[in-house]
This record gives structure tokens, sequence and C-alpha cells, in this order.
């Protein structure tokens, strides 16, 4: 009776206490059950993990340079020379007496035309948002000849340009624009329209013509522009993709030392095919040549031909 209760009592005692070690197993698969890190999530080695998150891929990197050979740069600088000269003429004398007109009519268009005919050959290659410099300070120059035009929303509209031109310009050389388009567009269309409908009309309606001289700011300011249509035509755009690095999955294969298959269409290329076609060609001479028998060291043609020797005189009785 003793025995049957303590066996009893024993195999309850190991129940608990394999239940208890389970238990505890479980909350250390679950957490870090340690006194530093007690909030630490452990993962269970035996549920498999996802993949990795791959890091975001950088956006491409987009600029601009200019393409110095051709007609295009050579052309855009020498327009920008000419605009300074004509400038210089329209104003000639301006230095005897200086007011803030000259500084606004002479020396911002003409410093605008400078510091662009040093950073077109400079800033190129590398560096071509400098000329964003002077092309905002000619946008300026732009929105303060607005000031003799007389109805309001023309000189708005005007204003709106120079400054939407400025601007995308600016994001242009910046590599925020991805085509030079936008910019051609938004030169072009306002110079053609200016050339062709408002100097037009000014020639046409004048009771008295203007002299050479007197239309020479006008002239430098439309060469100007013309100057700035062509570099954005000799814009080349440079496109840096930063993508994932390319593996090749040939690297991961073990390399073959001995091919001991060469298929047929490399056959003529490798040594194997020599090989094999030496082997024919011993193969075949070994066919046409008779093999002697044993002990012999020719073979006969025709055994008739060798007659046996006749016999001497001295032979005979």
């Amino acid at each position: 009776m003793v025995e049957t209760l303590f066996l009893k009592w024993y195999n309850f005692l190991i129940t608990v206490d394999l239940s208890l070690w389970e238990n505890v197993s479980v909350r250390k698969r679950g957490c870090n059950m340690s006194e530093n890190n007690l909030t630490n999530p452990i993962p269970d080695p035996e549920v498999p993990t996802g993949p990795k998150l791959q890091e975001p891929r950088k956006p491409d990197k987009i600029r601009y340079t200019l393409r110095r050979k051709g007609f295009l740069f050579s052309g855009a600088l020498l327009l920008i020379a000419l605009s300074i000269l004509f400038r210089l003429i329209g104003y000639w004398g301006f230095w005897s007496h200086i007011t803030s007109t000259t500084y606004t009519q002479v020396f911002l268009p003409v410093l605008c035309a400078l510091l662009l005919i040093v950073f077109l050959p400079v800033f190129a290659n590398h560096g071509l948002w400098m000329t964003a410099i002077p092309i905002v300070l000619e946008a300026v120059f732009f929105i303060l000849e607005t000031g003799h035009i007389s109805v309001w929303w023309v000189k708005a509209v005007s204003i709106l340009l120079y400054i939407v031109i400025a601007i995308i310009y600016t994001m242009t050389v910046f590599g925020k624009i991805p085509s030079k388009w936008p910019l051609v567009i938004s030169i072009g269309v306002p110079l053609v329209y200016h050339l062709a409908v408002q100097d037009r009309t000014s020639l046409l309606e004048a009771s008295s013509p203007d002299t050479l001289v007197a239309w020479m700011p006008e002239i430098s300011a439309m060469t100007f522009v013309l100057a700035l249509l062509l570099i954005t035509l000799a814009l080349v755009k440079k496109v840096t993709t930063y993508g994932p690095p390319v593996v090749d999955p040939r690297a991961e294969l073990p390399q073959i030392r001995d091919l001991k298959y060469v298929p047929e269409e490399l056959e003529y290329h490798s040594i194997l095919k020599e090989r094999r076609e030496r082997k024919k060609a011993e193969a075949a001479v070994a066919e046409q040549t008779p093999v002697l028998p044993e002990g012999e060291d020719f073979l006969m043609d025709d055994p008739e031909e060798i007659s046996p020797p006749a016999p001497s005189s001295e032979e005979n009785p």
C-alpha cells in the first residue's frame, strides 16, 4: 500500500516537472529572459524568416553638358559678344552722364553677357549650373525693361514669362527636368512672336522711323535671347544610373578544366578534332598495309618467279 502511494506521488512530480520545463522553453523561444534585455524577441530557429528587404534604389542622376564642337556653341558665344557691342553702340557716351538708368540699361546686361562668355567654356562639362547666375540676372534686366509698357496685362504676362524662363533654365541645368525641350519652347516661341509681331508692328506703324542707333538696344536684347536659344539646343543630357550590381551567374558555376565532350559546332577549333583526324588517318594506313606472318621478313608477290638453283657440274658423277 505504501509503495503504491509512493509511486503515484513520484509519477505526479515527474509530470509537473515536465510541464513546467515545457512552459519555460516556450517562453525562452519567444523572448530573451535575461536580466539585461527582457524585451528583445529571439526568433525561433525552426520558423523560417522572410527575405531581407532590399535597400531603396537611388534615382537616376541627370546632368547636362554643352557640346563645344559645332556651330551652336561658337554661334552662341559670337552672338553674346555682338549683344555687348550693340548695347555699347546704342548707349554710346553713357560714361559722361551716369544715372540709375545707366546701371540697369548698360552695366547690368553687359555684366550678364561677360559672365556668360566666361562661364560657358569653363563650366561646359562640369558645373553648368553656374550659368544660371547670369541668366537670372538677365531675367531681372528684362523685367526692369517692362517699365515702359502701358498695358497692364501685357506687362504682367511679360514679367511672368521672364520668371518662368529663368526658373526652367535653372531647373534644367541642375538636372531637375529630364528634357531640354521645355526650355527650347519657352525661349523660342516668345522670341519668334517678339520678332514677327511686336517689332514688325513697331516698324510699320511708326510715323517717323527710328535710326539704326536707336534700335541697337532692342537688337542687343534679341541677339542675347537668340544666343540663349542656341545654348539650349547645344545641351547634352547625361544620365547616371544607380542600379543593383550586375552579377554574372556564370561566376558561381564550377570551372570545368577538361572537357570530355565538345559540340560539333566547336570541333573545328578544338585540339580534340585534330587528334581524332590523326587517329583516323593512322587507322586507314594500317588497314591498307598487309600483315606479315611471324618468321618472314617479306611476302612474295609471285612464288613461281623464284626457281630452284641448277645443279653444278662437279656434283654430277
